[in-house]
């Protein structure tokens, strides 16, 4: 069913607490900012005047009001969300970066007139929020308005009619998620390293307001969890990621749990963080659920108690039906060189063919991501039909394998990880899967940098494709928009010693003796990982003798949104393994 109708992109729907208006953004009237919103049983309107582009916003309690958060022109996305500067309208000429008075603010706005009041902080830039009550609001802030400043936020309360905020919780790592419990006494958090905007996964941190006092919960002992909720005082729903699959269940305080359930599948609604949807009037849960052959859809379960999910919509049905060449998946464990265990998948064509197959080692990036169950993991399923076999390593710094683990390879960028992925790929060749002769190797974000990295410090593999990566950790650090550099390399590059680190695990300065044909492939407005570090490395390689081709594409940021990007990018991977693999169709 269709519920909004316009041009442009509507998202972030929201159903009154009240009346069941519906508030959802779109950016039909300026391309590129959201805008708010209503729709009734009058039809659709648009509320409210804010210069900025809504990206996230809750009902207040009573029903009359939103409080919205929204980004002022010229700060950058996330990573995760395409890493490009937020702009519309006319173009920026000249374009200043991260000016003074840019920030990420909350509104206050009124359903019946559409006036908009800013209520704070006046001296923070807001990452994410959740109301307390109609009067307050937890918030997750920095002084630096940059991506930067995410990396170094503050768990805060924000008065919503002063707009004065009080610091709660000064995080080591990074913070995501906080939520009060319904007296307001509480609140629950996730406090962990995180290589990327949102991708916080931890224990679950409990503050006390009143004496400050924080404990953890880990649920049967995971610490790997993205997402929780409230379900009384003493006790929350959580989810997050174990393994090759994910967790959820309800948590007492003291670190009991009244049931948990493990699935190899993904559960939740978001791409980077597993999660169900509870309500206090319904008996059950519901989350998008995808699996190795089941494509996303929602589910529903009535409770703790049942046996399965019941299915309750279609929307990919037809891609489950017609596509007949789904892979066989299999689930692969080995252990790294200091024995380590790890895991990871394979997938195989169905084609019948004996024998060892040319293979793609296909790098995730993050590191604080990992492969999982899914219908399409890793987004490889285009290289399993084109005939390949393609090895999905996940490695020491991934998540979902608890805090500590996602940890190891803080401090040693592209080094243990790297041997892990080899380790990996060596059970692929032992176990008669793939052809040792005929190996290619790609990644994306921080899946390029290491493949960029193969390319350096190995001549293992016959052809590379680096996706949006980056080669030259000191250069990427000083151009892009985040502090991710800072924290892998173990500290700040303003220190020698870390920053000798970031050189030395620079696919730059490695580059002695490279062979590898290598495809690099980059959007050109990318801020994460700018466009230079794909440039550096064409130019080098091409200055050693090595055979590359860049392809830049217009419009995009970091990884490409646009389908004829997506389709072109595709058929140049598959074709650049076909040329020097030769294709195994």
């Amino acid at each position: 069913m269709q519920l909004t109708n316009g041009p442009g992109g509507d998202g972030l729907p929201h159903l009154s607490p009240v009346d069941g208006t519906l508030a959802f953004v779109s950016d039909r009237a300026l391309q590129g900012r959201m805008s708010l919103f209503l729709k009734d049983d009058h039809g659709e309107r648009p509320v409210g005047e804010l210069a900025g582009t809504i990206e996230d916003m809750r009902w207040a309690p009573d029903g009359r009001s939103l409080i919205v958060m929204a980004a002022d022109r010229g700060l950058d996305g996330g990573a995760t969300n395409g890493a490009q500067r937020l702009t519309w309208g006319e173009p920026e000429d000249p374009a200043v970066t991260s000016p003074a008075n840019a920030r990420r603010r909350l509104f206050r706005v009124r359903v019946d007139d559409g006036s908009t009041v800013e209520v704070g902080p006046s001296k923070f830039s807001v990452w994410e929020f959740e109301l307390v009550g109609d009067d307050a609001a937890l918030a997750v802030v920095s002084v630096d308005p940059s991506e930067r400043g995410w990396y170094h936020a503050e768990l805060t309360r924000i008065d919503l009619a002063t707009g004065a905020a009080t610091i709660l919780h000064r995080a080591r790592w990074q913070l995501l998620a906080p939520a009060a419990d319904p007296s307001g006494k509480r609140i629950a958090f996730l406090d962990g390293w995180s290589s990327d905007r949102g991708l916080v996964a931890s224990e679950i941190s409990i503050l006390d307001i009143a004496t400050g006092k924080i404990i953890t919960v880990a649920p049967g002992g995971m610490s790997s969890i993205t997402s929780m909720k409230w379900r009384d005082d003493d006790s929350l729903w959580f989810t997050g990621w174990s393994r090759l699959g994910s967790v959820y269940g309800v948590t007492h305080l003291d670190g009991s749990v009244e049931w948990m359930t493990q699935e190899d599948a993904i559960i939740g609604t978001r791409t980077f963080s597993a999660g169900i949807t509870t309500a206090p009037d319904i008996k059950g849960f519901a989350a998008v659920r995808e699996s190795d052959g089941a494509p996303p859809e929602i589910v529903f379960k009535s409770g703790a108690k049942a046996s399965a999910w019941s299915v309750v919509s279609n929307l990919n049905r037809d891609v489950a039906r017609d596509f007949n060449a789904y892979p066989e998946v299999r689930a692969v464990a080995w252990k790294g060189a200091d024995g380590v265990e790890l895991e990871g998948l394979v997938l195989l064509p169905r084609d019948g063919a004996k024998g060892p197959r040319p293979t793609i080692v296909d790098i995730h990036g993050g590191p604080s991501w990992a492969v999982r169950h899914a219908y399409n993991p890793g987004d490889a399923l285009p290289f399993a039909t084109a005939g390949y076999a393609v090895f999905l390593p996940n490695y020491r710094g991934n998540v979902g394998w608890g805090k500590a683990f996602g940890m190891l390879n803080v401090g040693d960028p592209a080094g243990a990880e790297f041997q892990d992925i080899l380790a990996g790929l060596d059970r692929c060749v032992t176990a008669g899967i793939s052809d040792p002769d005929r190996l290619g190797i790609t990644g994306a974000s921080y899946g390029g940098y290491l493949t960029a990295w193969a390319v350096a410090t190995t001549n293992r593999f016959k052809a590379a494709v680096m996706v949006s990566g980056f080669a030259n950790q000191l250069s990427s650090h000083y151009s892009c928009n985040h502090d991710f550099h800072a924290f892998i390399n173990g500290g700040p590059l303003s220190e020698e010693r870390f920053r000798r680190v970031a050189v030395d695990r620079s696919a730059i300065t490695r580059l002695d003796r490279p062979t590898t044909p290598t495809l690099i492939m980059h959007g050109e407005g990318d801020r994460c990982t700018p466009l230079g570090q794909a440039q550096e490395l064409y130019a080098a390689l091409l200055e050693r003798g090595v055979e590359s081709e860049l392809v830049v594409y217009p419009r995009e940021g970091h990884g490409l949104r646009e389908r004829d990007h997506q389709l072109d990018a595709w058929r140049r991977m598959i074709g650049w393994f076909d040329r020097y693999l030769g294709s195994p169709r």
